[in-house]
């Protein structure tokens, strides 16, 4: 009996291994899976220099004829560019000193101070960002938005209207 026992044993063993086997190479299988998605080899984070433009208002600037120069409410003061969440800080840059009155045919932007400033070192491959111009609200932008050349951008407020604006929802 006592072989008898023994033999059922292995046999036991044996039909248990490929088992093992397979849940080893599953929770292999599902740790290497895990580190991909987290490390996301496929993205390219590669930085970019970002092209932020923004227009601003002034009282000085009240009824200002457009094509002129002025200078931007936050000139001197920092634009940060932050991850979607808004809560960590990706790169700076400064707000320029000078920029150029829109005319008449910007709609409802006339008059306004327009500028473009460049942000350094931003990392590629988010699906959207945060924006801060001068310590002010966060605005969201995509990284399509953030590669649009300056004149792309000016170009886009001749369309802009002040009742599209929503306020960024920053998940809290």
């Amino acid at each position: 009996m006592s072989d008898f026992t023994n033999e059922n044993a292995e046999r036991s063993r044996r039909r248990k291994r490929p088992i093992l086997w397979a849940a080893a190479g599953a929770a292999s299988a599902a740790a290497i899976a895990a580190g991909l998605l987290i490390w996301k080899p496929w993205v390219d984070e590669t930085p970019f220099t970002a092209v932020i433009g923004s227009a601003s208002r002034s009282p000085a600037d009240d009824g200002a004829e457009g094509g002129g120069e002025c200078t931007p409410n936050t000139a001197g003061k920092p634009v940060a560019v932050y991850d979607k969440t808004g809560k960590h800080k990706l790169a700076e840059g400064v707000v320029r000193r000078e920029g150029e009155r829109l005319p008449a045919s910007f709609g409802e932007m006339a008059g306004y101070c327009f500028w473009a400033d460049r942000v350094e070192g931003v990392p590629s491959g988010r699906d959207e960002y945060m924006v801060q111009v001068g310590g002010g609200t966060m605005s969201p932008m995509t990284e399509k938005d953030l590669r649009r050349t300056a004149d792309q951008q000016r170009e886009k407020l001749k369309t802009f209207k002040w009742s599209d604006v929503k306020e960024p929802d920053l998940g809290e």
